[in-house]
């Protein structure tokens, strides 16, 4: 994710393994300005996250990715036919698979997105 704006990853882990990607919201909106046009704020300080949770153990899968308050699910849907299953394919991996998968889908998207 830090090729596209990111800090490095914050994780923590409990029932579950959360790791959380921050990017100053400023910036964000200037890199990717048609992504996820809710998500808006007018606090210069703001930082917009990306949030991806994941079981633990035998079978771990991503169960929540989400932009701020906008799903993977919601954000995809938005893109087309080409992104619209993707989510629901991301979440029926393994974790270590689901994970590859997303890097790739969000590298397209942000691709998709980045300012000319």
């Amino acid at each position: 994710m830090i090729a596209n704006g990111f800090q490095a990853g914050q994780s923590g882990v409990g029932d579950d393994i959360g790791i959380i990607y921050c990017a100053p919201h400023v910036e964000f909106r200037q890199r990717f300005p048609g992504l996820a046009p809710t998500i808006q704020y007018d606090d210069d300080g703001a930082c917009t996250d990306l949030n991806i949770y994941a079981g633990t153990g035998v079978g771990a899968r991503l169960h929540e990715i989400r932009f701020d308050g906008v799903t993977l699910q919601e954000l995809l849907a938005e893109e087309g036919i080409d992104f619209a299953s993707e989510a629901d394919a991301i979440t029926a991996l393994p974790a270590d698979e689901g994970v590859v998968r997303l890097r790739s889908v969000l590298n397209a998207l942000f691709a998709r997105h980045t300012a000319a």
